[in-house]
């Protein structure tokens, strides 16, 4: 019911009309003929809907003006029965169906797409995705809504779908709509699909959100909710007894190999939801929120782990600890589970079974602890939230670096021995099978170091830091973190950082990389020279980035004998186009009166965006997101 769905061969509008009418959907219309094409408009601008819900454009019978892998379904009835069935998989999206008169078809999905099931990807607490299409250079897949949103946030996705938890502080206004909700967008195009209500101020920058093709997991103060992945309805919840569990907030979760592994504990600390309502420019990190600011955390310590068949809800192991365990330094990684508590213990347990493989205390490793330091308190825009997590692992070594480790410090995962450290104490760590890449900081003037991820050896440095706390993530050939403005992509074939310069990862999540796109986040920044709402990229392929536009095959024009159109009496005190010229100087030579008052106030139709006004003459003229020029009294607004 909702998504974007082309309609051919509906000259009249009518079965657009129907559709627009008993579903949610955005239809786009394409038409070869102008007459076609100025009825259709005029049909669905009379029904209200044209350019919030219809789009019409005219275009060939074969070709549609279209990005890949943008829509959800294709209809082509009539003379369009026939249209090709190649140009129909080029614009749906994997899993889309087209009815081609009496024939279904549907998009395979390609091979090498990831999910980024877990909000650092996987378990491993590693941001960096497997996925083989996304790779550079770049097209723009699609803008879209919300523009901002609250803080904190994680996201996930799979199978073509996107989810995000929106958190508890709004700073203005405009975020407040989406404060304390569990949400889902449909990958390919940002077409909004559900949304949940969480309870109020919950804590979600933590891994307590999964998501699998068909289901959405979702842990919080009372239990996992077990959520339809396509329609947000609630199937079931998973809810161990609490005398078993140690408690019934879900501080932590894991899904691999069909086992749903959780770490549960008491009731924690719940802040007031943060309505700030500022007017001013960006957002302050004192004061934030309570417990982002008092100076010990209070959130994701829990002491029962637990292994749950997620088909039955039963509990397949249990192990418990004395002092709990702290979710933001809790992994898994090749069949094992590695638990940390700092100034007590490093422990790691076999999946399967639960059973410690080996333990690591201040009595038996005097060594490790030592290495470890003592716990930092460190929380601002130069290092990270607290919330993040920061222990990492691989296949063979763990590794500890974040606000909490005044270090880069490197464990076998074998024994828990000492492998290498770095004295280095701000790191955001991408893992890689050719090196640990350690992004450094903005104001520390240290390069971004690759190590060998054994022995610590420093293999390359590359002169640029990530920008503030914004969270790097990788794609099969790149790392991303923010730049100044916008965005640094490290190619890594290259080793040279390249700038992405439009948007900015939002501070969680960073850039998201699955269903063979990738995703920046809204977020409450409203810095300078980036675009808000949620930006999905595409690889490019062959398109060629040099082409030149060839005015006759690109420019429309709506009089045949252009030198015959009436000219507007335009005087050097007119605002004829924005910025008031071709060159920009936002300058006017009109006469201001030394007090004013309003005259009158006009709004564009409902759900319209306007565009910034010009004038001439008489005539005030408005674009809007609706594709409609709009002329206006200069007198009276009508």
């Amino acid at each position: 019911a909702r998504g974007l769905c082309v309609v051919l061969g509906d000259p009249q509008c009518e079965l657009a009309l129907k559709l627009a009418r008993e579903t949610e959907l955005l239809l786009y219309l394409q038409l070869p003929d102008a007459g076609a094409v100025e009825t259709a408009r005029r049909a669905a601008d009379a029904a209200g809907f044209y350019g919030t819900r219809i789009f019409i454009e005219q275009g060939p019978a074969t070709r549609l003006f279209l990005a890949d892998n943008l829509a959800d379904g294709l209809i082509a009835n009539g003379d369009a029965a026939g249209f090709p069935e190649a140009e129909a998989l080029r614009v749906l999206h994997p899993r889309g169906k087209a009815l081609l008169g009496a024939k279904t078809i549907t998009k395979p999905v390609p091979a090498g797409v990831d999910d980024w099931s877990h909000p650092y990807h996987g378990p491993d607490n590693n941001p960096v995705s497997r996925d083989q299409l996304a790779r550079a250079p770049y097209l723009t897949q699609f803008l879209a809504d919300p523009r901002y949103a609250p803080l904190p946030q994680v996201a996930v996705a799979a199978a073509g779908r996107v989810f995000k938890a929106f958190g508890h502080i709004a700073f203005k206004e405009r975020e407040e709509p989406w404060l304390d909700t569990l949400a889902a967008f449909n990958g390919y195009n940002g077409a909004f699909l559900w949304r949940r209500s969480m309870p109020a101020a919950l804590m979600v920058h933590r891994s307590t959100l999964i998501a699998t093709p068909d289901t959405v997991y979702f842990g919080d103060d009372k239990s996992c909710k077990v959520i339809d992945a396509a329609t947000g309805e609630l199937r079931g919840e998973i809810a161990p007894p609490a005398e078993l569990a140690g408690g019934t907030f879900w501080k932590w979760m894991a899904l691999e190999q069909g086992v749903l592994y959780a770490l549960i504990g008491d009731q924690e600390q719940r802040d007031p939801v943060i309505r700030a309502r500022s007017e001013g420019h960006g957002w302050p990190w004192d004061p934030l929120s309570p417990g982002f600011n008092r100076p010990e955390h209070n959130w994701g310590f829990g002491r029962t782990l637990l292994a749950i068949d997620p088909a039955t809800k039963k509990v397949l192991w249990r192990h418990q600890e004395q002092e709990p365990a702290d979710s933001r330094a809790l992994c898994l990684k090749d069949g094992r589970i590695y638990l940390f508590r700092f100034g007590a213990y490093l422990a790691c347990l076999e999946a399967g079974t639960g059973k410690v493989v080996w333990r690591k205390t201040p009595e038996n490793a005097p060594e490790v602890f030592k290495a470890l330091g003592e716990y930092s308190k460190r929380q601002d825009w130069r290092t990270n939230w607290r919330t993040t997590a920061y222990l990492k692992c691989s296949g063979q070594a763990l590794y500890f670096a974040g606000p909490p480790i005044n270090k880069l410090l490197a464990l076998s995962t074998r024994d828990g021995s000492i492998l290498w450290e770095h004295p280095y104490n701000n790191y955001q760590l991408i893992l890689r099978d050719d090196g640990v890449y350690g992004l450094s900081g903005q104001i520390d003037n240290d390069p971004t170091r690759k190590f060998d991820p054994l022995t610590g050896k420093i293999l390359e440095e590359v002169k640029f830091g990530r920008r503030a706390c914004t969270r790097p993530t990788g794609s099969i050939d790149a790392i991303f973190c923010r730049a100044s403005e916008g965005s640094v992509r490290l190619d890594l074939a290259s080793q040279h950082p390249q700038l992405v310069s439009p948007m900015r990862p939002n501070c969680q999540d960073g850039v998201t990389i699955a269903n063979g796109l990738l995703y920046w986040w809204p977020s409450v920044c409203d810095c300078n020279l980036t675009l808000y709402g949620i930006t999905c990229l595409a690889p490019a392929g062959n398109f060629d980035f040099n082409q030149n536009a060839v005015e006759s095959e690109r420019l429309q024009v709506s009089a045949r004998e252009l030198d015959k159109v009436a000219a507007l009496p335009m005087t050097p005190a007119d605002w004829p186009m924005f910025r008031a010229n071709a060159t920009a100087t936002v300058t006017t030579e009109a006469s201001l009166p030394a007090s004013a008052h309003r005259l009158w106030e006009a709004s564009p139709p409902a759900r319209i965006t306007p565009t910034a006004p010009v004038a001439v003459g008489e005539l005030v003229f408005l674009g809007g997101s609706d594709g409609i020029v709009r002329a206006l009294s200069a007198a009276s607004g009508k």
